[in-house]
């Protein structure tokens, strides 16, 4: 009896011991998944705080206009303010850089430009971000003809004057641009290649301070945003010469392109939202949605229109790959054709 005892002992001894391992490994079971649930539920209700949009230009440039009109109606879409965070220099790759090594969890994001993600990696020796692989790209949201504008002091009230002006004055003036590389800049120079004029480049961090330069009359030309021009060009402190685009404008209709003025120079800017590499796919989706729909709002895509900016619909992560993939082919090619040397 006494050993039968024991036996009865020895298993409810060993019951007890797997009872107790399996508690144990229920509870780092559920300790591992209570780790997770932050995660998992911090995606379920985003965004659950204010999401910052870092703009790699100066205040009052046009795509720090451009943006700006699309912020009530994302707050209004996503449930959270979103809020601009100028980050001006280096063409944009200050504020590429940040965002490209910022938490991928969708409150930090990312104005890119035809700078940020194509002219750079083509007139800069190097970027210390990649293009392709530093971002998960989220929507483009408006492309960007650029203006040809110069002070009113110039005598030329069209391209074809302006070249005439300038070669008779050879290096005696110079334009302006955001900074070195970026669409602006690029523009610029092959302007110059196109129409042989010999007119010094000086790059500043960011549209709104050449421009204040210009009207100014320290230097007497750029290219630039319909936003960033048209006020100066209703109250008559810049003059506007033409649109390097394909077509005409619908922000004006009567401007004539370069191209039909003999210049056959195309040179624009887009405006595109990118979010830091391995951002979960719900939160760029989310997004995609929201911003598209900002831009294509009637009203708001009325206004956008007026100030230049065309909305494009129905754009989401994948076409902003391939469109960034198309932008860095794209301009590596121009910038060989116009022998511009990197720096």
């Amino acid at each position: 009896m006494f050993e039968r005892l024991k036996l009865q002992s020895k298993v409810q001894l060993l019951a007890g011991l797997r009872s107790v391992a399996t508690s144990a490994a229920r509870l780092a079971v559920g300790g591992a998944a209570a780790l997770l649930l932050p995660a998992a539920f911090a995606q379920g209700v985003y965004p659950d705080k204010p999401i910052k949009l870092l703009v790699p230009f100066a205040a009052g440039g046009g795509q720090d206009i451009f943006v700006r009109n699309l912020l009530p109606k994302l707050g209004e879409l996503l449930g959270q303010p979103v809020i601009i965070d100028n980050r001006a220099g280096a063409s944009g790759n200050i504020a590429a850089q940040v965002v490209s090594q910022a938490v991928p969890d969708g409150y930090t994001l990312l104005l890119g430009t035809a700078a940020t993600h194509g002219m750079n990696q083509a007139i800069m020796k190097s970027v210390p971000f990649d293009a392709q692989t530093s971002f998960e790209p989220v929507a483009l949201i408006a492309e960007v003809p650029l203006v040809l504008v110069v002070h009113p002091s110039i005598p030329a009230n069209d391209v074809k004057s302006l070249v005439a002006f300038l070669k008779a004055n050879p290096g005696k003036y110079a334009y302006g641009s955001s900074g070195t590389g970026a669409p602006l800049h690029l523009a610029g120079e092959l302007f110059k290649k196109n129409a042989g004029v010999d007119i010094l480049h000086v790059p500043y961090k960011g549209s709104g301070p050449a421009i204040v330069d210009l009207v100014a009359g320290r230097t007497v030309m750029q290219f630039d945003t319909y936003a960033a021009t048209n006020g100066h060009v209703k109250a008559g402190t810049l003059k506007r010469l033409g649109v390097a685009s394909l077509k005409r404008s619908q922000a004006a209709p009567d401007l004539p392109t370069l191209r039909e003025q003999g210049f056959p120079i195309e040179a624009y800017s887009w405006s595109g939202i990118f979010a830091p590499a391995r951002t979960p796919k719900a939160i760029v989706d989310k997004l995609a949605a929201a911003f598209g729909a900002a831009a294509n709002d009637p009203a708001i895509a009325q206004r956008l229109h007026d100030i230049g900016f065309d909305p494009v619909a129905n754009s989401g992560p994948e076409q902003l790959r391939g469109f960034v993939t198309s932008e860095l082919r794209k301009w590596s090619e121009t910038v060989q054709l116009a022998n511009i040397k990197p720096e």
